[in-house]
């Protein structure tokens, strides 16, 4: 029974998200709904599983209004251009062939078992869409050099070389982090994500009133009792502190019932030995 009674006082981002935290699937796209799971799965501390539920809620309000397919769209453009233009540090140089891409179909098997679903879809989408190009016959064993290409063919080289301004640094990264180091990283553009798509839900609630509908969705559904926080709860949890397990707790009711007796002078027990001494007094013979 006390410790039914301790779990009830326990925070609830102590524990892992609550299941029914989660995306309305028919609202949103399949890549944002791989972001926002591995957001669930790799999010730790008290005070980022607090922003996360907060940023779901204002995206809630703020694009509630907008019609589904305006909603659907915005999530999905702001996913896939904010990874592609991230700014990776320290990229490498590859030259785009044949084998490079068999290395990483064998590299991402191996990986894959270990690699969140937001990490996992943008592996697939990078081999998808060198595999189209090399089907395409722009990636060959030969390395990928746009002038070597003629007429109609040419055109679809430099635009191929302009999209490889985006995803070799993604590809440098796949080829040189391990599983969890790409977690890392994918979980670091995610907040970017987020807090970009919330700054633009925020203009859309504003000025967008021609794609407004008079009934609000819900894009995400979130559990009562993740916004019903105590003050207290909300102010530990913003500065990460973490709640005492139940031996931790008894130990410090241990350490406090110490010092209280520790503290307790001879005067303080002078009138329970006296009360004693009456009744020893009476029991005597």
């Amino acid at each position: 029974m006390i410790f039914k009674l301790l779990v009830l006082f326990i925070p609830i981002f102590s524990f892992g998200f609550d299941k029914d935290f989660k995306t309305v699937n028919d609202r949103v796209p399949l890549e944002f709904n791989y972001l926002f799971e591995s957001m669930k799965i790799g999010t730790h501390s008290p005070s980022d599983k607090l922003k996360l539920v907060g940023i779901c809620k204002e995206l809630d309000e703020n694009l509630g209004l907008l019609q589904t397919e305006h909603i659907f769209l915005l999530l999905k453009s702001e996913v896939i251009k904010n990874v592609l233009e991230y700014k990776h540090l320290k990229v490498r140089a590859f030259d785009m062939t044949t084998p490079l891409l068999l290395r990483m179909e064998e590299d991402f098997s191996k990986k894959q078992s270990l690699l969140n679903p937001f990490s996992q879809w943008i592996w697939r989408s990078i081999i998808a869409e060198l595999k189209h190009r090399e089907s395409m016959g722009l990636i060959t064993n030969k390395s990928f050099n746009p002038n070597s290409f003629e007429e109609a063919k040419k055109l679809d080289a430099n635009r191929f070389a302009r999209y490889l301004n985006y995803i070799l640094p993604w590809i440098d990264k796949m080829d040189s982090l391990s599983a969890s180091e790409f977690n890392s990283l994918t979980r670091e553009v995610s907040w970017i994500i987020l807090r970009r798509l919330n700054e633009r839900s925020l203009l859309f609630k504003r000025f967008a009133t021609t794609a407004t509908t008079e009934t609000k969705v819900t894009i995400f559904n979130i559990p009562s009792k993740l916004l019903e926080l105590h003050p207290e709860d909300i102010k530990r949890m913003q500065s990460d502190e973490t709640p005492l397990t139940l031996k931790e707790e008894s130990e410090k009711e241990k350490l406090k019932a110490r010092e209280q007796v520790q503290g307790v002078t001879p005067d303080d027990l002078s009138t329970l030995s006296d009360e004693v001494s009456k009744e020893l007094e009476q029991k005597a013979p």
